[in-house]
């Protein structure tokens, strides 16, 4: 077990508990550029550009550009759906894309960011495609990017797209296995202990780690197993149940490996026609 971890258990009501050696001090941490994204070449056109913009600004640059190319991406998606091939959407791809999957999301100058999609779409918007038209629908590591009322706009128009005994597959970062952990390093829990350091190891403080998994990357809301499960139920989805990496009824799995660490996994099945 991580020796912060057994410290923090170890460490009495009023005793102070010392950051790990190889932490850096609040100050360092909270100046510094915690951005997590790909590696870009620093010396770019694209790099200068981000320096330039803001988070805000570089979104709102994204969703110009998507829905500027929205009449051409609308006409991918429906000459996907007459091939007669079975549709497996992967929705707000970002830098990984899922093989056998259509890959969608942002417009971003997507070669210079790590960001490539095959279709381009933004998913506030209702997809053009007809109901009960996808075979497979999956979304890693993007409900956290909407509030929670749009996140759930977003599952019921997943619900509409598939078709009968189509599956939905999300995959999120496991909130509550992270307060779990946290509470483990402060004494109050036994399970989870070293999750919390092991997934986001040299903060100064474990309450800061466990902040970057709600506050940092653009995260606005929160899922644990309990909340996503009766979020697919909200939208009518049958057999719900959590899941495990790479363990899936969709097939090719399209689990991304460098999320596996932090990912909770839920699953759910259209409904057959009565």
């Amino acid at each position: 077990m991580d020796k912060t971890v057994v410290a923090r258990q170890m460490a009495r009501v009023g005793e102070p508990v010392a950051a790990p050696a190889s932490a850096p001090d609040l100050r360092t941490y909270l100046g510094a550029d915690r951005f997590t994204g790909p590696t870009i070449d620093s010396s770019g056109l694209a790099t200068q550009l981000r320096q330039l913009l803001g988070p805000w600004a570089r979104h709102a640059l994204k969703v110009a550009g998507t829905r500027l190319v929205a009449p051409w991406s609308a006409r991918q998606l429906r000459r996907a759906h007459g091939s007669g091939r079975p549709l497996l959407l992967n929705l707000g791809s970002g830098t990984y894309n899922a093989p056998g999957w259509i890959n969608i999301d942002l417009w971003g100058m997507h070669s210079a960011w790590g960001v490539d999609p095959d279709v381009l779409w933004d998913l506030r918007k209702p997809l053009p495609l007809p109901d009960g038209s996808v075979s497979g629908v999956f979304m890693e590591h993007v409900l956290e990017h909407l509030p929670a009322p749009v996140g759930l706009a977003a599952i019921d128009e997943c619900a509409r797209l598939l078709a009968p005994g189509g599956v939905l597959r999300i995959s999120v970062p496991d909130f509550g296995r992270y307060a779990r952990s946290y509470a483990a390093g402060s004494g109050l829990a036994a399970d989870d202990a070293d999750f919390l350091v092991r997934q986001r190891p040299d903060r100064p403080t474990t309450l800061l780690a466990l902040a970057e998994v709600v506050y940092d990357h653009g995260h606005v809301s929160i899922w644990d197993a309990q909340t996503l499960t009766e979020l697919l139920r909200c939208a009518g989805l049958t057999a719900v149940a959590e899941s495990a990496y790479g363990r899936t009824r969709l097939f090719p799995v399209p689990d991304n490996p460098d999320r596996q660490g932090e990912s909770l996994y839920v699953e759910g099945v259209a409904p057959q026609h009565s």
